[in-house]
């Protein structure tokens, strides 16, 4: 399998995990516990379980340097704390469609940012992608019926818009951090030190005092099949993609979220909002025939030599 479409399939069923872990949260968020505890509790259970698995069945996982320690304490602190703050609170003041859609702006951030600063060239491909998936963001979030505009909090708004930046910021350095280790051992440790920097705000003694079978459950489901297996899937996925096509493939999670909110939350779409999605499938489709012409170009290239 060409390595492009490989990194493309591990980011589409990494945004499929998120997509329908973004309505979870939103249920689990209905229930009044606060967005800052349930990150707590994800990245702290994220990590051990992770340390665990890997101590039991792949300790080489667990060997970093001191060097590699700093990147991946930046990526955890700045990164992964940073995008999942900023979310679950945008997440728990509006509603899913719109948190998510708020967050995935984020794609135009990076194709900013590699042109600007990591002299990324973008083909016409990419960059049409690009159009047509921001395009289908505008649809979602303008889309959405007159009642539910005016109750827009500015505040959700606004944190929604910094959950985009930070975003940018670790799909980027991320795939920095996946150019010196295994992405597992990237997400395991990016997880802990974002676990120790929630410390100083709710230590372990206080965070775990009082919590419920049921919420240690939420937290657990979310640390699982919303951090572990997504992170270390699109980790993986960005060793073999560029920041910009890979942010592009995973807006599929705000279609996947809004498609589940629609039916487990009685979430309304309008059909403004259901163009938008389609357009954001149409460019992930566009961006996957692309990768695999380009496939194709080379496997024909190398037998004609």
């Amino acid at each position: 399998m060409k390595k492009e479409f490989k990194g493309a399939l591990l980011v589409v069923i990494a945004s499929f995990f998120w997509g329908i872990a973004a309505t979870a949260a939103k249920f689990i968020l209905n229930t009044n516990i606060n967005p800052f505890k349930l990150v707590n509790m994800r990245l702290n259970l994220a990590f051990a379980f992770l340390f665990l698995f890997f101590l039991i069945f792949d300790r080489q996982k667990l060997k970093i340097t001191k060097l590699d320690a700093k990147y991946l304490a930046t990526l955890g602190i700045f990164g992964i704390v940073g995008v999942q703050s900023t979310y679950y609170f945008t997440v728990a003041t509006l509603n899913v469609g719109m948190a998510i859609f708020l967050q995935y702006l984020a794609p135009a951030m990076i194709v900013l940012y590699s042109v600007l600063f990591l002299k990324e060239k973008l083909s016409s491909t990419i960059l049409l992608s690009l159009g047509i998936s921001l395009l289908g963001s505008i649809c979602i979030i303008f889309g959405r019926d007159a009642a539910a505009t005016s109750t827009l909090n500015i505040v959700g708004f606004i944190t929604g818009l910094a959950s985009a930046f930070f975003l940018s910021f670790y799909t980027i350095y991320g795939k920095t951090c996946t150019g010196r280790v295994n992405a597992w051992t990237v997400l395991l440790y990016a997880a802990g030190f974002g676990a120790l920097a929630y410390w100083f705000v709710s230590p372990p003694w206080v965070l775990w005092s009082g919590v419920s079978l049921l919420e240690f459950g939420y937290a657990s489901y979310l640390a699982i099949f919303a951090t572990i297996i997504p992170f270390g899937l699109y980790f993986s996925g960005l060793r073999y993609l560029t920041p910009s096509s890979g942010s592009i493939i995973a807006m599929l999670e705000p279609v996947i979220a809004s498609l589940s909110a629609y039916i487990l939350l009685n979430e309304r779409m309008t059909l403004v909002q259901i163009l938008g999605g389609l357009l954001i499938i149409a460019a992930v489709i566009i961006i996957n025939i692309y990768y695999t012409k380009k496939e194709t170009t080379n496997n024909e290239l190398e037998i004609c030599e």
